[in-house]
């Protein structure tokens, strides 16, 4: 997660977006670990099309709830 994409400008530390994610993330079923602003997520080994479309999907719901998330709050544009 990065305040500025193009530069890759992390962050202030102190706003813990990572665990805001984090939050997210377990308020949705799906288990992902923050480090830092790093999302880290270890999938099964064997997993179905199925299995990966819907990981995908929610991984991008949980993305874009912490974006709205840090919009509301004004810290993000």
């Amino acid at each position: 997660l990065a305040a500025d994409k193009a530069s890759g400008q992390a962050f202030d530390p102190h706003l813990g977006v990572g665990m805001r994610c984090r939050a997210h993330c377990f308020a949705s079923g799906l288990i992902m670990r923050a480090v830092g602003d790093r999302m880290i997520i270890a999938p099964p080994l064997i997993m179905t099309r199925a299995d990966l479309d819907e990981l995908a999907n929610r991984i991008r719901t949980v993305l874009d709830l912490t974006m709205q998330e840090l919009r509301r709050e004004g810290i993000w544009p």
